[in-house]
């Protein structure tokens, strides 16, 4: 077998458990989940044939994207830690970037003359 072919398998295993994960993290989540244990978690992917160390589990879950915090023993769903973008915090103000720009330039040229 050659180095990139293993290199491939590797990647593909890889990629086939992230995709696993995400789909676990997405059922959780859509059962409310609040925590999810890391050992639960890794029985449940042993049932889809992903033999993963507790290690392996953790960086997947992190690569994700999927939740707000992952350690050796629980996963916290992405939506159950706080929401920062709720309509309880005060709107932030619109700045137009360019227009800012153009009046500095204009002052600075008015300056120089």
């Amino acid at each position: 077998m050659l180095i990139t072919e293993v290199i491939q398998v590797n990647e593909s295993y890889e990629n086939e458990l992230l995709m696993a994960v995400q789909d676990l993290m997405a059922m959780a989540m859509s059962k409310d989940m609040k925590k999810i244990s890391t050992v639960k978690f890794q029985e449940k992917l042993k049932q889809q044939g992903f033999i993963a160390s507790i290690e392996e589990i953790i960086q997947a879950v992190d690569r994700s994207g999927y939740a707000n915090s992952v350690d050796k023993t629980i996963i916290v769903p992405k939506d159950e830690l706080g929401d920062m973008s709720s309509s309880e915090s005060e709107p932030e103000d619109q700045v137009d970037v360019s227009a800012m720009a153009g009046d500095q330039a204009m002052s600075d040229i008015k300056a120089d003359l």
